[in-house]
Order: structure tokens, then sequence, then C-alpha cells
């Protein structure tokens, strides 16, 4: 596949981490806040990677149930998304406006990305 790799450097470190070593990321959020602007929200928070993966991933402001008890997406459900790609031991500082309150923040809200400590990477307000 790499020949067909619009960026064969990046598909090699791709394929390195999870191909031939053994690799998992742990994302953790500090500083949580949220400060309204007017008519919406500028939420912050630092993302820190204490593992030793290395992939992008989104994080989501949000309010509400994402699902209701059909599995059907929850009318009262609003969200507002930043992505980062955090390095081993890195952190970064992510900022997303929202048109609402938001009640918490999940990394990787679809649970696309294989992390450790899953559970711990949501907080509250």
């Amino acid at each position: 596949m790499r020949r067909f790799a619009p960026n064969p450097d990046a598909f090699d470190e791709f394929a390195r981490q999870w191909f031939h070593e053994v690799v998992l990321p742990e994302y953790r959020l500090h500083e949580p806040r949220k400060t309204r602007e007017g008519d919406h929200w500028k939420v912050s928070v630092r993302l820190e990677n204490a593992g030793t993966g290395t992939m992008p991933v989104e994080v989501a402001a949000k309010r509400g149930v994402r699902f209701d008890k059909t599995g059907q997406l929850s009318a009262e459900y609003r969200e507002a998304r930043a992505i980062a790609t955090v390095g081993k031991g890195q952190s970064q500082e992510l900022t997303t406006t929202c048109p609402f309150e938001p009640e918490s923040i999940i990394i990787d809200p679809d649970a696309k990305v294989l992390q450790l400590q899953r559970n711990s990477a949501f907080v509250k307000f």
C-alpha cells in the first residue's frame, strides 16, 4: 500500500507504530474551561497523551445524551468537535466554540481510536 500513499513518510510512521511495535495512546484531559461569549460558549481543554502511540483524535464538547433508548440520535444532543494529533508524552491546548452550554468533554466520541483508559477520557463541568 505504501506506493499508493500520498505521503510515504507518514505511511511508514503509521505502519511502524501499528504493525511493527506495541503502542497505544492514552489521552487525558486537563484544565477544562467554558466561558460564555455573547450567544455562544468557548470551550478549552489541554489534551495530554500519556501513552506511547500517536493518532489524530477528535475531542467533543457535548450536552445531553447522544442516543435514546431505541438507539436513535437524541433530539436534545448537541456537540462541537476539535481534532488534534498529540504525540507520546506531549500535550496540546484545544479550543472550540459551541452554540450551546456544554456539560462535558469527551475524547474520541465515536470510538475510532484504540486507547488505554478510555473510561477516563471524559470530564464534566
